[in-house]
C-alpha cells in the first residue's frame, strides 16, 4: 500500500504526466490482452474445478476487457474528436468498472468460503464455527435442485449485470451522463465512486470470510488486485481531463493489478498441477495397497475357510457318532469314548485360538488391545509354556529336545533390577496372558517346522535395560521371500495356519514397549525368533545365589526335569 499512496498523492499533480491520445490507445490496449488472459484461465479454471466463484470472476474480467476494447477502438478512431472523448472515456471506464466490481463482490459474498481443509492448521481456531455455519447455510435439502437453482441464479445475475454495464457502453457513444465529469469540483469523476463502494465491500467482505487464509496462492493474488483496484478508482476519480496524470496512473495501476493477477493464477495453476502429481501419486500407492489388502483378504478367507473346516468336521463327525451311539443304546467302549472325547476337545481349542486370533486382530485394528498389567513369574510363564505346548506334540517329534537356558552372565545386578521370589523365579511387571500367548505362538511355531534336533528357549539381560526371551530351533527356518512381511497379517509359508500369530504378537509386545525380531540360523538350519521386554524398574534382585543355581534346566519329552544335564544346555 506504501507505493500506492505515494502514487495516490502524486496523481494530484495534474501536469506532472500528460500523455498523448496514442499513449492511451497502447495503455489500454495492453490492459486489453492482460485482462482477455485473465478471463480465459479463470474461466478455464471454473469448468475444470466446478468453481462458481472462478467462473463470476472470470465473467467479471471478460465483460470488463470487451468494454476497454470498445473503449480503444472508439478513442483511436475519433481521437481527434476531444470533446467527445472528454466523456466517452470515463463513462465506458465506469461501464467497465462496475460490471467487473459488482461480479468481485458476488463472488466473494455468495461463492466462496475457507474450509478446514483449505486453509493453514495454525489458523484454524476460530474457522470451524464459521465452516459450519457455511456449511449448514448451504448444505441443501436436495443437492441435484439446489445445484441446478445455483446455475440459475448465476446466470440470472450474470446477464443482468452484463445488459446493464454494455448498455451504459454503448449509450456513451450516444449521451452525456448527468454530471459525468464535474470541472469545479475536486472529484471531477463521481460515477468512480459506486464502483469504488463495491471494490471496498468485496475487500471488506474477503477478509471477514477470512479467505486470505486459504493457502491458494489465487487468494493472495485476489486481495492484492482487490487493493490496487480501490486506489485505481481513488485516482481516477481526481481525474479533471482525460489523459492528465491521474488518468494515466489509474491506468497504469489497473494494468499492473491485472498482471499481479496473472502472476497469482499462474502460480495457482503450477500449484495445483504439483498437487495433482502427488494426489494421483497417492491413489495409485492406495489402489496397489488396496489390491494387496484384497488379495491378503481372498487368501486369509480361504486360510480361514480351512482352518475352521479342519477342526469343525472331526467335532461334528464324532460327536455325531457318539451321539448316534447314546440313542440307539449301542455299548461304547470307554476307551474309544475317551478318544474321541479328547480329539472334539483338541478341536474345538484349535477353533477357540483361531476366534481368538480373529478377535485380536479385530481389536488391535481399531486401537482397543488393552492390558492386564500386573506382576507375573516370568520363568514360570516360560515352563509352563513349554509344558503346554509339548503335550499334544505329535510321535515323529519324539527326538526333539527342549531346552530353557536362563543367561544372565554371573554378572552383578544393580538392586532395583532383578527380582527373585525366594524359589529363583523371576518377577516381572506386564499382562501374563499376553505374554504366555506371545511365547506359546513362537514355540508353537517352532514345533510346527522342527522334525529333529532341539529347541531352546533362552532368556538373557541386557544392560541392564531390558530381557531378551529367545526361541531357537532347528527347523526349516524363514523362507527369504516373506522375511520383509514376517510379522504382517495373513503371511505364513506353511499350509496350515492363518498367519496372524506373529502379527499379534508383535502388536502385543510393542504394547508392552519392546520388540520383536526374527532370523535364519547362520548354519542354515532352524531360525530364531526373539522378542525383549524393557525394565524400567520392572525386575528387582532379591536373590542371585537361587538364579545361578537354577541357570539351566533341561525338559525332556516326557517332561522330566533333570538338574545334572547342565553342560548340555551351555553346549546347545
Amino acid at each position: 500500500m506504501i507505493p500506492l499512496i505515494i502514487l495516490t498523492i502524486i496523481s494530484f499533480d495534474p501536469s506532472l504526466w500528460v500523455a498523448s491520445e496514442i499513449h492511451h490507445f497502447y495503455i489500454e490496449l495492453f490492459a486489453v490482452i492482460l485482462v482477455s488472459a485473465l478471463a480465459f484461465y479463470y474461466i478455464l479454471r471454473a469448468r475444470v474445478l466446478k468453481d462458481n466463484f472462478s467462473l463470476f470472476v472470470g465473467i467479471g474480467f471478460l465483460i470488463s476487457g470487451l468494454i476497454d476494447m470498445l473503449h480503444v477502438i472508439i478513442s483511436i478512431t475519433l481521437i481527434e474528436n476531444i470533446d467527445f472523448l472528454k466523456y466517452f472515456i470515463p463513462q465506458t471506464w465506469f461501464a467497465g468498472r462496475f460490471f467487473l466490481s459488482t461480479m468481485l463482490l458476488i463472488a466473494v459474498v455468495k461463492y466462496s468460503y475457507a474450509s478446514k481443509e483449505e486453509v493453514e492448521d495454525e489458523d484454524l481456531v476460530n474457522l470451524d464455527k464459521q465452516y459450519d455455519t457455511d456449511q449448514k447455510i448451504n448444505s441443501p435439502k436436495n443437492p441435484k435442485k439446489n445445484k441446478n437453482k445455483t446455475i440459475d441464479n448465476s446466470i440470472l445475475y450474470i446477464i443482468i449485470l452484463g445488459v446493464l454495464a454494455s448498455g451504459i457502453a454503448l449509450s456513451s457513444l450516444f449521451l452525456v451522463f448527468p454530471a459525468s465529469v464535474l470541472d469545479d469540483y475536486s472529484v471531477h469523476r463521481p460515477y468512480e465512486i459506486p464502483p469504488l463502494i463495491l471494490f471496498v465491500l468485496a475487500l471488506f467482505f474477503f477478509y471477514k470470510k477470512r479467505l486470505y487464509l486459504k493457502k491458494d496462492v489465487l487468494y493472495k493474488g485476489i486481495i492484492t488486485y482487490l487493493v490496487i483496484d480501490v486506489f485505481a478508482q481513488i485516482i481516477m476519480s481526481f481525474s479533471a481531463v482525460s489523459f492528465d496524470t491521474a488518468h494515466n496512473l489509474a491506468h497504469v495501476i489497473k494494468d499492473a493489478g491485472y498482471f499481479v493477477n496473472i502472476i497469482a493464477l499462474a502460480l495457482s495453476s503450477i500449484h495445483y498441477t504439483k498437487n495433482l502429481k502427488k494426489s494421483n501419486a497417492l491413489i495409485r500407492n492406495q489402489y496397489v495397497k488396496v489390491k494387496e489388502a484384497e488379495k491378503m483378504k481372498d487368501q486369509f478367507l480361504n486360510i480361514s475357510a480351512h482352518e475352521l473346516r479342519t477342526p469343525i468336521q472331526p467335532i461334528i463327525g464324532l460327536s455325531g457318532m457318539l451321539n448316534e451311539d447314546f440313542q440307539n443304546k449301542k455299548h461304547v467302549d470307554m476307551k474309544e469314548i475317551e478318544t474321541g472325547v479328547s480329539i472334539i476337545y483338541r478341536n474345538a481349542k484349535r477353533l477357540q485360538k483361531l476366534t481368538d486370533d480373529i478377535l485380536d486382530v479385530t481389536k488391535i485394528e481399531s486401537n482397543e488391545l488393552k492390558l492386564d498389567i500386573g506382576e507375573f513369574d516370568l520363568l514360570d510363564v516360560i515352563s509352563n509354556t513349554i509344558n503346554d505346548c509339548t503335550i499334544d506334540m505329535e510321535k515323529k517329534k519324539e527326538n526333539v529336545l527342549f531346552v530353557c537356558k536362563n543367561d544372565f552372565n554371573n554378572k552383578k545386578n544393580d538392586d532395583d533390577k532383578l527380582k527373585m521370589s525366594p524359589k529363583g523365579h523371576l518377577v516381572v511387571k506386564g499382562d501374563k496372558n499376553r505374554i504366555t500367548q506371545v511365547l506359546s505362538n513362537l514355540v508353537n511355531n517352532a514345533i510346527k517346522f522342527t522334525t529333529k534336533g532341539s529347541i531352546a528357549v533362552t532368556m538373557e539381560k541386557k544392560n541392564n535395560s531390558e530381557v531378551v526371551i529367545t526361541v531357537i530351533d532347528t527347523g526349516l527356518g524363514i523362507d527369504l521371500e516373506i522375511m520383509p512381511y514376517l510379522f504382517k497379517k495373513f503371511v505364513s509359508n506353511s499350509f496350515s495356519g492363518t498367519g496372524l500369530g506373529l502379527y499379534i504378537s508383535k502388536s502385543i509386545i510393542e504394547a508392552h514397549g519392546g520388540k520383536i525380531w526374527a532370523e535364519n540360523n547362520k548354519d542354515g538350519n532352524g531360525a530364531t525368533f526373539s522378542f525383549s521386554l524393557p525394565l524400567k524398574n520392572n525386575f528387582i534382585k532379591t536373590n542371585e545365589t537361587e538364579l545361578k543355581k537354577n541357570k539351566s534346566i533341561i525338559y525332556s519329552r516326557k517332561l522330566k526335569i533333570t538338574d545334572n544335564d547342565g553342560e548340555i544346555a551351555d553346549n546347545l
